[in-house]
């Protein structure tokens, strides 16, 4: 039998417009697409209430930032109520803190999404928790939350923005940058835990082997200044290239050779490796939770010990060296995420999530 139309209410307190922000979108157009009724409560900064509004989803922006904002939940209790929700979908800290109390004042099923590996704190009112990786899980349960109330829904890309992308060439012009010279690139936080120090050391290493190659670090933060004096330093300052956030990661990505992920700390899963094997790139990333379930080690890309540039200068060489194997490993790599790391398959997760609150009821 059919499963029956939801109104779902998804709450997000977003601080830029990121990971969790494009997951959030991502499944708030595909319920409305699968027939469910969706309203999003989020921060009035940014460009999220419009790019909301552009994808046909009902956004409103009422006064829910600030986890001393004793006045978030009754906000979204009222709108819970007035769309007679049948669930509270949370996204972040606050949302999860806030939206939590909100479910209990109106009796309102909570799910609330774990995006990184934060502390357990503003989750534990929800009913279930779902987390984007097997590792945030896991490092829900060293917590001491309970393991019924954690599941597992791997993030999705939206595939539509993979289309009509520009030839690497072109955007290779575009950059400045040699039309056949080796590309390696890392899409990140400018900060001391994604590990970009690393990856420029790493480079330094084989630069004498590979004098023509090129880094490209995407991403803005309190590191730039650090990671172009670094470059210098170590001798690499005019094959280095740090772009800033770029709107067009997308597009970068499927001109780069390699894509590197050298976090030093945990990462929720790491989008960027998926991304990066949907386009069919082969990958290096640290060995650590949450990154080792985007990338397979030794079939989609290499995985290295995180903070070690020997290490990942290896597995630069290894790859730079093998282009039948970069070819094999982004060919894996995007064969698994095009059945693992979509939207549908996410919206599936959560959906059966959704019903299972309903099904249950609030406690």
């Amino acid at each position: 039998m059919a499963q029956r139309r939801l109104s779902i209410l998804q709450v997000i307190t977003q601080r830029r417009f990121s990971g969790a922000e494009r997951i959030c979108l991502a499944l708030c157009e595909e319920l409305q697409r699968r027939g469910h009724r969706v309203t999003l409560l989020c921060k009035r900064n940014g460009d999220m209430p419009e790019i909301a509004r552009t994808l046909g989803v009902s956004a409103r922006t009422p006064r829910i930032s600030g986890k001393l904002n004793l006045w978030a939940p009754f906000a979204i209790a009222a709108v819970a109520a007035e769309t007679k929700a049948d669930v509270i979908h949370t996204h972040l800290s606050t949302a999860g803190l806030w939206g939590s109390v909100a479910g209990r004042m109106t009796g309102v099923p909570v799910l609330a999404h774990v995006h990184a590996m934060n502390s357990k704190t503003c989750y534990t009112l929800a009913d279930l928790i779902a987390t984007c990786s097997q590792g945030v899980r896991q490092h829900l349960l060293n917590q001491g939350v309970p393991a019924g109330q954690v599941r597992v829904a791997y993030n999705g890309v939206d595939m539509r923005r993979f289309e009509q992308l520009l030839p690497p060439t072109e955007v290779r012009r575009s950059l400045q940058l040699p039309a056949t010279a080796p590309l390696i690139g890392c899409v990140a936080h400018l900060s001391p835990k994604k590990g970009q120090e690393f990856l420029l050391r790493a480079m330094a290493r084989i630069s004498d082997a590979y004098p023509d190659l090129h880094c490209l670090l995407i991403g803005e933060g309190d590191m730039l200044a650090v990671l172009r004096d670094l470059a210098r330093s170590l001798g690499i300052g005019d094959r280095v290239h740090l772009l800033g956030f770029r709107s067009d990661a997308i597009q970068i990505i499927n001109c780069l050779d390699i894509l590197i992920l050298p976090s030093i700390a945990k990462e929720g899963l790491g989008l960027a490796l998926v991304e990066a094997a949907l386009l069919g790139k082969p990958t290096i990333a640290s060995n650590a939770p949450g990154i080792d379930e985007a990338l397979q080690d030794g079939v989609s890309g290499i995985l290295v010990p995180p903070g070690d540039p020997a290490h990942l200068a290896a597995a630069l060489e290894r790859l730079l060296a093998d282009p039948g194997l970069r070819i094999r490993m982004g060919e894996a790599g995007r064969q698994r995420a095009l059945t693992t790391f979509t939207v549908p398959a996410m919206t599936d997760q959560v959906e059966a999530l959704y019903y299972e609150l309903v099904e249950k009821g609030s406690p």
